[in-house]
């Protein structure tokens, strides 16, 4: 994970008058930055450094994610939030994500918590945030934490 410039990080942490937090960037284009402080994500504009998204999470996200075209972006972790033409909202009953990788154009592959009873992978759409199961994933099921997950 790569650290914000300071300049974007400084008109973040001004917002809450606080200037003692580290950022990470989840992603970044030419026009958008994805960032997280501890549990808040921020989405922001570079232009201007305007706060587009800001929203809370429960631990610190694990992955995000910015369309090429800059019209979305996905983050996720204890839930799973896409931002579309200024709106963010979450795609139900998908949590404790441990990563998300881009399939086609609009339709992201979803990894839950390899290590859990749960885990799977799932499609989503981010248009429509229609979901569905492609497979469980039990592979790492029982097995000590790895940093890297092939799937």
């Amino acid at each position: 994970m790569q650290r914000a410039s300071a300049a974007l990080v400084t008109s973040v942490c001004m917002e809450k008058n606080r200037m003692d937090k580290i950022s990470f960037i989840l992603d970044e284009t030419d026009q958008l930055l994805l960032l997280h402080e501890w549990e808040t994500v921020f989405l922001l504009e570079k232009r201007d450094n305007s706060v587009l998204w800001k929203e809370k999470y429960v631990g610190d996200p694990t992955c995000g994610l910015i369309d090429k075209d800059n019209k979305w972006a996905v983050v996720a972790g204890d839930h799973l939030t896409i931002w579309s033409q200024g709106k963010a909202l979450n795609v139900a009953g998908l949590a404790d994500i441990h990563s998300i990788r881009l399939e086609k154009a609009d339709t992201l592959k979803v990894l839950i918590d390899p290590w859990s009873t749960r885990s799977a992978v799932w499609k989503v759409n981010v248009k429509t945030l229609e979901k569905s199961k492609i497979r469980d994933f039990s592979e790492y099921r029982d097995k000590p934490y790895t940093e890297e997950v092939k799937w």
